[in-house]
């Protein structure tokens, strides 16, 4: 990623989330001016009354100098465009960019794209995903979709959405849902008719997706117990989080006391990546190693893609054991167990499923290979 590249907003959600009439706020705002907007379609967003000047077809410059355009062809293509317009002085400077996917998107394939296109990382930075939730429907459709839950997982930030139409123990359930398929995200309630001014400040200052920590309000809570392992949908449970998610989303995430060894541990996470790519949907943790007692070190990937690691300038607490969070597809908690012991060396403390229940499995996790 080039220090100059560009930050990029993923905007996503399911069908009737609300990225519409967020987006239409968001495009009122004078903090975004410099800002470029990618949108499926203009006729989804109300942006003639803002139009000032219509660039092309795909392209216009709204009243606060934000720029909007629709996808042409594929998003690399929108974006290249984009920054030739800008270089070659066809259009004002941006700072940053915000791009809504489709109701129905799967967004891993944008995140590869951001990761493995060396031009494009060159230009633009992913900073981070945001990921809308209907509070009134986002239970069931977290229950039915298979993308809804991928959008879910892959967020650094869950917004709910029409808060003010659901039940307060609604909303309690659905934010426990959503922390059991996503413990890495922070969650944001919207207010009705209103911008949360967090949600500017992430649009405006937001962390890179290597550079956030694991620690953090939304994380810490789960880090309480030494460790855990929850199947979405069926198996095994924490007590207090239900199962009732469909498909088989599973988060495990594992505590060390010991530092563990930096080759090993690359290895381990390169066979991960190699044989679930396609099921990683994400893996992220800070740890300490045995090289770099004293420095945190930050994992992070993305499917088959992972990240080499980054050394923090420090712990930021006297808490300095290792810890990683692995969401996926059908990835069971006693193959990571078994496999990261033969590959690492370091035994994985067991789940210990005394106050949890026990539910009986419609499909068995596929199997990592030793």
């Amino acid at each position: 990623m080039s220090i100059g590249a560009v930050p990029v907003t993923l905007l996503t959600g399911f069908l009737g989330s609300g990225k519409t009439t967020l987006l239409n706020r968001l495009l009122h705002r004078p903090e975004l001016a410099d800002s470029a907007v990618i949108i499926n379609e203009f006729g989804a967003v109300a942006v003639d009354h803002l139009l000032v000047e219509h660039v092309s077809e795909h392209l216009r410059v709204l009243r606060n100098g934000c720029l909007c355009c629709t996808v042409r062809g594929d998003l690399l293509d929108t974006l290249k465009d984009l920054n030739e317009r800008m270089e070659q002085g066809q259009i004002a400077p941006f700072s940053r960019v915000i791009i809504e996917t489709t109701g129905l998107a799967d967004p891993t394939p944008v995140l590869q794209t951001f990761m493995t296109d060396a031009a494009l990382r060159d230009r633009f930075a992913l900073r981070q995903v945001l990921t809308l939730v209907d509070a009134v429907n986002g239970d069931a459709t977290l229950s039915r979709h298979q993308e809804a839950q991928r959008q879910v997982a892959l967020a650094q930030r869950l917004l709910i959405s029409k808060a003010e139409l659901a039940t307060p123990v609604a909303l309690v359930e659905l934010q426990t849902g959503l922390r059991q398929l996503n413990p890495l995200a922070g969650i944001t309630v919207l207010a009705q008719g209103a911008l949360d001014p967090s949600l500017l400040e992430t649009l405006l200052m937001g962390a890179s997706l290597l550079e956030t920590s694991i620690r953090g309000p939304a994380e810490d809570e789960l880090f309480t117990a030494p460790h855990w392992s929850v199947q979405h949908g069926q198996g095994t449970q924490l007590e207090g989080m239900p199962s009732h998610r469909s498909g088989q989303i599973v988060t495990h995430c594992l505590q060390f006391t010991q530092p563990l060894p930096q080759q090993p541990l690359a290895n381990w996470l390169e066979l991960l990546a190699t044989l679930r790519g396609e099921k990683l949907l994400r893996i992220k943790g800070v740890v300490q190693l045995v090289e770099h007692p004293q420095q945190p070190t930050v994992v992070h990937g993305v499917q088959q893609l992972m990240h080499p690691f980054i050394q923090l300038p420090e712990w930021p607490d006297a808490d300095r054991c290792s810890r990683l969070v692995i969401i996926g597809e059908g990835i069971g908690y006693e193959e990571i167990v078994r496999t990261f012991e033969r590959y690492v060396g370091v035994p994985v403390p067991r789940f210990q499923p005394a106050h949890s229940s026990e539910r009986q499995r419609q499909t068995s996790p596929q199997r990592l290979s030793s």
